[in-house]
């Protein structure tokens, strides 16, 4: 009975205190990725598309995902059920939105194995024009072929109450197979080939350009067209650390649902299910998490990101409380001295590769 009451009082404490904290904090990051992607600075990539993509996606999943599990669990609201309509819209958007983001971080991947490769005809595919074609293909797939669940979703009863999901039976098993391959299954596992695939791409640029090579015209070419600009790099950084944290966060969820569908119909203790509903909104936390890190992800990952949100934040200073202020002058310091900084590794490198063009000349 102790442990029961202390598993208890934890569960509450739990849902009273991580969700709404996921969810500020991850409204609070995807906004911010909206702005910096917007600035031209990092729009003018094609990578940064993708990026605005998965930051919308996951604003959609983060409220429809936690919001009406929150009110269920803390205040005893359950809005999933009390009409059709939201019960299959809700899961419609967050599933939806959760494999748009999950497969723009593969087209994503598709982009920078492009841009790393040493074919020209492979780097050719890296374009603004080809990635906004990808996102509306990839948005309308998506949504095709997750329309079933906006007819085959229903509220039913069961021991524990009145739930919203896939009608029980042969389609339920279909449809957590078919999240399973769809969410958190097929696009991890092509992240981590494409990965793999990028890494490989960049080890064979560098190791192309030897200084024993007598030929430097060809060095100077390999240099200038092979080698991944740092820009590029800054976005390969930024979806490398991203690939890694999806993959991680999202296959707890699909295996906690094929577990739940398998051990449907087994006759459980009332212990038992507490602790696997308890597990089953742990691990759509997790997803949840996933959606709300990727702001600090490419704050973390990327000079350049850091850069235009110190831009940002500056303006935003400047505007609200003017620029004398203590605050908005250490900034701007700061700004001046990474741009600074910025300038002369510019510098160098162009150096650089003036030296090579000049030795082949």
């Amino acid at each position: 009975m102790s442990n029961s009451s202390s598993f208890k009082y934890f569960t509450i404490r739990y849902y009273q205190v991580v969700p709404p904290m996921v969810l500020v904090i991850g409204c609070i990051g995807n906004v911010l990725n909206l702005v910096l992607f917007t600035r031209r600075t990092l729009r003018s990539n094609p990578c940064a598309i993708y990026f605005f993509l998965l930051s919308i996606t996951n604003l959609i999943s983060l409220t429809f995902g936690i919001l009406p599990n929150y009110l269920i669990n803390v205040y005893g609201i359950d809005i999933l059920t009390t009409t059709m309509f939201f019960c299959r819209f809700r899961f419609f958007t967050v599933h939806c939105s959760l494999a748009i983001s999950s497969w723009s971080i593969v087209l994503a991947g598709i982009d920078r194995f492009c841009i790393s490769s040493r074919q020209v005809r492979r780097r050719q595919f890296s374009t603004l024009k080809h990635t906004q074609v990808a996102t509306v293909i990839l948005i309308i797939i998506c949504c095709i072929i997750y329309s079933h669940v906006l007819i085959l979703f229903t509220i039913e009863q069961t021991s524990t109450g009145r739930t919203c999901y896939a009608q029980s039976g042969s389609y339920r098993v279909f449809y957590d197979f078919f999240f399973f391959a769809t969410y958190s299954f097929t696009p991890p596992i092509l992240m981590v080939l494409l990965g793999l695939g990028t890494l490989r791409n960049i080890l064979q640029a560098r190791s192309s350009i030897k200084p024993q090579e007598t030929n430097a015209t060809a060095r100077a070419s390999i240099q200038q067209n092979v080698h991944v600009q740092k820009k590029d790099r800054q976005y390969l950084k930024m979806l490398l650390v991203q690939l890694v944290f999806t993959v991680t966060l999202t296959l707890p969820i699909a295996i906690q649902k094929l577990y739940t569908t398998f051990t449907e119909y087994q006759v459980k203790s009332s212990s038992r299910i507490e602790i696997e509903n308890f597990l089953a909104d742990f691990v759509r936390t997790l997803t949840q998490i996933n959606s709300g890190l990727s702001f600090f992800l490419y704050t973390l990952s990327s000079t350049a990101f850091r850069r235009e949100l110190l831009v940002v934040i500056l303006k935003f200073i400047k505007i609200t409380f003017g620029m004398n202020n203590y605050v908005y002058r250490r900034l701007q310091k700061t700004a001046r001295t990474t741009a600074s900084h910025h300038a002369d590794t510019m510098v160098h490198a162009h150096a650089g590769t003036l030296r090579l063009k000049s030795i082949g000349q």
